[in-house]
């Protein structure tokens, strides 16, 4: 809504500019990965919920209590997100399409799948041999260490 768009299917591009910018809102946050891509229609990326911005004034009054410097957003100068903004799709309930990217092939799925198995099956054997020896030690001895 802040965006002031009235086309719900071009919501990511129409307007151009935002008609109204929320100072001091908090937004969603990265998707798994780490990576934010700013996209409007992305609504787990860039929603404003109370559950972000409650603790926000918390966290801002311990700020100015603790430190006198500006926090480091302040001076951000603008389009310096476009150095920084991922490529690619997100990975979130909304596009579901960019967690294909990171995903694994079924030939290295099935490679992994193998070598977690015999290296599970070697530790098992090697916890079964000590136990074994663990046995006959305590069985040499009498049954007391």
């Amino acid at each position: 809504m802040a965006s002031g768009g009235i086309d719900i299917g071009n919501i990511d591009t129409d307007p151009v500019e935002e008609a109204y910018v929320l100072y001091g809102a908090v937004v969603g946050g990265p998707d798994k990965r780490g990576r934010f891509f700013d996209i409007r229609s992305d609504w787990p990326q860039t929603e404003v919920a109370l559950d972000y911005n409650a603790p926000m004034l918390t966290l801002a009054a311990m700020h100015v209590a603790a430190d006198t410097s500006e926090p480091y957003y302040t001076s951000l100068q603008a389009g310096a997100y476009d150095r920084v903004k991922p490529k690619g799709r997100p990975c979130d309930s909304a596009y579901q399409d960019g967690c294909e990217a990171g995903r694994l092939n079924k030939k290295a799925t099935l490679a992994m799948a193998i070598v977690v198995t015999v290296v599970g099956l070697v530790l098992i054997g090697l916890s079964a041999w000590y136990l074994i020896l663990l046995y006959r030690a305590r069985s040499d001895v009498g049954g007391k260490f």
